[in-house]
């Protein structure tokens, strides 16, 4: 399901940057999925490929790549990369600390090559 709405999102990008315009040769849309999103690789591929034959970009390319969460410990600083949810700092072992980089999902940049 959120594979579905990830898609839409690129799809509404895609419209706002390039609408109607036919006059480029490929589209590569740079993205991030989180660590801990149930979204893969190819489940997006395939709702964006369905939501896109409705619109008819041609040539896009989606380049997807897994990025790993990490915290901030608020009492020892320490940032850390972390594989699954934590609930204390690996670190010192404070249970106070902050996500970051921790999107589920993210459009990086979307490169267009014109014509």
């Amino acid at each position: 399901m959120h594979d579905v709405s990830f898609a839409n999102r690129i799809i509404f990008l895609l419209k706002e940057k390039i609408g109607k315009s036919k006059d480029y040769k490929g589209i590569i849309v740079n993205i991030a999925l989180g660590p801990f999103t149930h979204v893969t690789a190819e489940s997006l591929r395939s709702a964006f490929d369905l939501l896109n034959e409705k619109e008819g970009f041609k040539d896009v390319s989606l380049n997807i790549q897994k990025h790993k969460a990490q915290i901030k410990c608020r009492r020892c600083k320490a940032v850390t990369q972390i594989p699954a949810p934590i609930i204390n700092c690996p670190s010192c072992g404070a249970d106070d600390f902050e996500p970051i980089m921790s999107e589920e999902f993210l459009i990086e940049s979307l490169e267009i090559e014109r014509d």
